[in-house]
């Protein structure tokens, strides 16, 4: 499954998130609707679908437990782990816990990136998005030297 796409939606009063039927239909349907939400490592929630999330979390349990550095990235990687279902209406439900990373704001988007959905708040988005583009040269000289590397 490759997520791709922006999709500007509204977190209703009791949070919960219609999602887009692009993205829904690329849920596996053996899943049931069925997946993980997290906090991201950048200002924003992450849903997985269940395969995606197994995989990440046997990269995480790989990790020597035995460095308290990776304890902590293990635990920062779990912030508000939830496992989540759509209802009859193709909505999913951000629990509290973890709809105070999305701020107040009730204007979210859903950014298919590879494996997994990115939830953001609207406007850190756009200035995450804005920070970004004023250094893609930069960015496009680290990504093209790690390619060079793996060559």
């Amino acid at each position: 499954m490759n997520f791709r796409g922006e999709y500007e939606c509204t977190m209703d009063d009791k949070g919960r998130i219609k999602m887009p039927s692009a993205l829904r239909k690329l849920f596996p349907a053996e899943e049931k609707g069925t997946f993980m939400i997290a906090k991201d490592i950048e200002d924003c929630l992450v849903i997985y679908p269940m395969k995606a999330w197994e995989e990440k979390e046997a990269s995480l349990r790989a990790l020597n437990q035995s460095d308290p550095e990776l304890r902590q990235f293990v635990r920062a990687s779990m912030i508000g782990l939830t496992e989540v279902q759509f209802d009859n209406a193709d909505r999913f439900l951000i629990n509290k816990g973890l709809a105070k990373y999305l701020g107040n704001s009730k204007d979210v988007v859903l950014l298919g990136v590879f494996d997994q959905i990115q939830i953001w708040d609207a406007a850190k988005l756009e200035q995450y998005q804005n920070a970004s583009i004023g250094n893609i040269k930069g960015l496009a000289a680290k990504a093209a030297q790690e390619q060079k590397e793996k060559r």
